[in-house]
């Protein structure tokens, strides 16, 4: 029996030939079945038309071609064709379900950090973790919910990291200081990715209800403070409380969109925030319980 010879393609080259003709066409040139030739352009991510594009294009219409992205990490630009069976055209690792987890919100961190949201597809994800994007799906039900916790993971390292800061002083003005420098400081070096995971309608609404729960927590609890420190007025602690916890939470926005330095945010926001905190201290605290303010 004579063997076919070798047909090498670059990724380029295939994209556009699985848009001229049918896939299952393109299969057999290269001496394929179409589902093969399927695994191989997914596992390149080189996309290719479903059959309802090739019918519109047999009733005289132009859709459009979706383009080609960048190659997955550590994949090479060309594929050989051969008729000679090899061992393995790539390399298998088994992971726990954890690691695996990890390793696919790893994955799609640096996607999104490079390319933006849209470019973190579970095809793609899959592509470069190195299972195929079913198997992605009995990790996530669904892109949103890997965003969705990514996003909980950055959240959950702001407050570990504003919890750290509170456990070193019990003065309430340095504790103030120290948290709001913990979080500026966490928005300075990882506040893009978490704005950009925002950015989604479906994250947002995930998330919605847990956060709300959390920020009302941690208000309350700040204010039970004041109220205890300072004979303070429920309404009023609660108040200005709220006031400036969306001051830092603003300042954290201007910080991730670059719109101004993370040292000049701290400054500003501790400014307004130490100051606005001693005068509420000083016009509503009831004499016999508060504290000397320093």
């Amino acid at each position: 029996m004579t063997r076919r010879p070798p047909i090498a393609l670059s990724r380029k080259e295939l994209h556009r030939r699985v848009w001229s003709e049918p896939l299952g066409t393109v299969a057999r040139e290269v001496g394929l079945s179409g589902s093969a030739l399927a695994k191989i352009c997914n596992r390149l991510l080189v996309p290719y038309p479903t059959r309802g594009y090739w019918v519109k294009v047999a009733a005289g219409q132009k859709p459009p071609r979706e383009p080609l992205p960048a190659a997955p990490e550590k994949a090479s630009n060309d594929v050989v064709f051969s008729s000679v069976r090899v061992s393995s055209r790539r390399s298998r690792t088994r992971l726990d379900p954890s690691a695996r987890r990890d390793q696919l919100l790893k994955v799609a961190e640096d996607l999104i950090a490079q390319q933006g949201l849209h470019a973190a597809t579970m095809k793609r994800i899959a592509a470069i973790a190195g299972i195929s994007e079913t198997q992605s799906y009995n990790y996530f039900r669904s892109r949103e919910e890997l965003f969705g916790e990514l996003a909980r993971r950055e959240f959950a390292r702001i407050s570990a990291a504003r919890e750290a800061e509170l456990s070193r002083t019990d003065d309430h003005y340095e504790r103030i200081t120290r948290i709001t420098r913990a979080y500026l400081r966490h928005i300075g070096q990882r506040g893009r990715l978490l704005q950009i995971l925002l950015s989604s309608p479906g994250v947002r609404a995930m998330l919605r209800a847990e956060n709300r729960e959390k920020r009302d927590t941690e208000v309350q609890s700040h204010a039970s403070d004041l109220m205890e420190l300072y004979g303070i007025p429920r309404s009023l602690a609660l108040g200005t409380t709220v006031v400036l916890t969306t001051l830092c939470l603003r300042a954290g926005k201007v910080i991730a969109d670059g719109k101004i330095s993370e040292e000049a945010a701290e400054r500003l926001c501790l400014t307004l925030m130490l100051q606005g905190s001693r005068d509420l201290v000083s016009r509503g605290s009831t004499p016999s319980r508060a504290r000397a303010a320093p």
